[in-house]
């Protein structure tokens, strides 16, 4: 049997503007997706996803020589699966050419926007043995950040660029952090139709790319909760303002700390700054699932 592991991710800074070149700062999480092979002798493919429940949520059986679809539980994620693969052998002839039988298990819900599609890209990547950026601009699309955080075990400073990414492996591990949570809006949002439409209705200057690049090493230099409120206050009005929206703060006006957006707006997790007992706060708005910032991210 072969196995391949991928980290989870989470964006602390720079969402949106990383598509334009913006350093950003890239968060691997503790949680991450495995994907394990092993030859079967039926000339298929026969895929499993397993939640974090354990519990089975996509299945399908794929004919080997032409990667047809001979059964499916979801026929658009099949046809998604179908591409990557298809990808990876025009590069790699030698990939998939006897039966295989996979199972792919995550360690966070499906939902959570932690890096389904990201850890999967990268997994198949290693089996595949081909680069998974490559992948990702011919399947998904995106800066990237999110595959560097599938291969690194310390935050990251990332950069897109039009030949290479710039990865930079920093310590953000701050002196404040038991102060710091990670809280799930209960909704997932659709990063890539996100990054789509800022795309097509947005020219950002250069001065606001300079921005957000000054934002992100500020926050890494960053050395007490108060000024690293004060960035994520920042950075919500101007993100808010590119994209004529209101910042995530108002939202919570008796919170007695400040909260930003992480990735695309509108879903997945956001970052609370503020009370120890922060997390209560938000159980009470029916926000249930959060995380203290040393349960979900990894740390070298």
């Amino acid at each position: 049997m072969k196995r391949f592991y991928s980290n989870g991710k989470i964006l602390l800074c720079g969402e949106y503007v990383i598509t334009k070149g913006a350093k950003a700062i890239g968060l691997p999480t503790k949680m991450g997706q495995d994907l394990c092979v092993i030859n079967n002798s039926n000339n298929i493919i026969k895929w499993t996803s397993l939640n974090s429940d354990k519990k089975i949520w996509f299945e399908c059986i794929l004919n080997i020589k032409k990667l047809d679809i001979i059964e499916t539980t979801d026929e658009a994620i099949t046809l998604k699966l179908i591409q990557i693969l298809k990808i990876c052998k025009e590069i790699n002839p030698n990939f998939l050419i006897s039966g295989k039988t996979v199972r792919t298990n995550l360690t966070f819900d499906f939902n959570w926007g932690l890096g389904t599609s990201s850890t999967l890209i990268n997994n198949i990547s290693q089996w595949a043995n081909v680069n998974p950026y490559f992948i990702l601009n011919k399947s998904f699309g995106g800066s990237g950040y999110d595959i560097a955080c599938a291969q690194n075990n310390s935050s990251i400073l990332f950069s897109k660029h039009k030949t290479n990414n710039k990865i930079v492996p920093v310590n953000f591990s701050p002196s404040f952090k038991e102060y710091l949570f990670f809280i799930y809006q209960n909704k997932k949002q659709n990063t890539q139709l996100e990054i789509k439409e800022f795309n097509n209705k947005s020219k950002i200057s250069s001065n606001i790319i300079d921005d957000i690049s000054n934002l992100s090493i500020e926050f890494l230099k960053c050395a007490n909760l108060k000024d690293f409120s004060k960035l994520i206050d920042y950075h919500e009005n101007l993100i808010g303002s590119l994209l004529n929206k209101k910042p995530l703060k108002s939202k919570f006006p008796d919170y007695k700390g400040t909260v930003k957006n992480l990735g695309a707006w509108g879903g997945d997790f956001f970052l609370a700054a503020g009370p120890k007992d922060s997390l209560d706060y938000f159980i009470n708005k029916n926000l249930k699932t959060g995380f203290k910032y040393q349960e979900i991210i990894k740390e070298f």
